[in-house]
């Protein structure tokens, strides 16, 4: 290898060590407190922030469930109340099909009678 070659790349590699450290040096400590401060009323702010919107969906969730609790209890009653008019529409067409029914019997019974003598 060539000493220029060895020379560049030393050159190099300080120069982008300089770089990183003055990137990463730390602020003096005013700034930093500044920037604390900043940043902790940020995080306050959001943090107030996110508890509110729990708060918020928290109520929104209790009134869904008030809501649905409601509306099946009311389904529940509709039905039972389907159920108990579809019996009386159906029970007196029920017992005229049972009168049928019997008068065919009746009918078969005496055409069986007369057939037999």
């Amino acid at each position: 290898m060539k000493i220029s070659h060895i020379a560049a790349g030393f050159a190099v590699g300080t120069i982008a060590g300089a770089a990183t450290a003055l990137m990463n040096a730390a602020k003096p400590g005013t700034e930093m407190q500044r920037n604390f401060v900043a940043n902790s009323t940020d995080v306050k702010a959001q943090a107030n922030q996110l508890k509110t919107e729990v708060a918020d969906l928290k109520n929104y969730a209790m009134q869904t469930k008030e809501e649905s609790q409601k509306l099946i209890k009311e389904l529940g009653t509709e039905v039972k109340e389907m159920i108990a008019n579809y019996k009386t529409d159906i029970d007196p067409n029920v017992k005229h099909l049972k009168s049928n029914i019997e008068n065919v019997k009746n009918r078969a019974d005496e055409v069986k009678e007369t057939f037999s003598k």
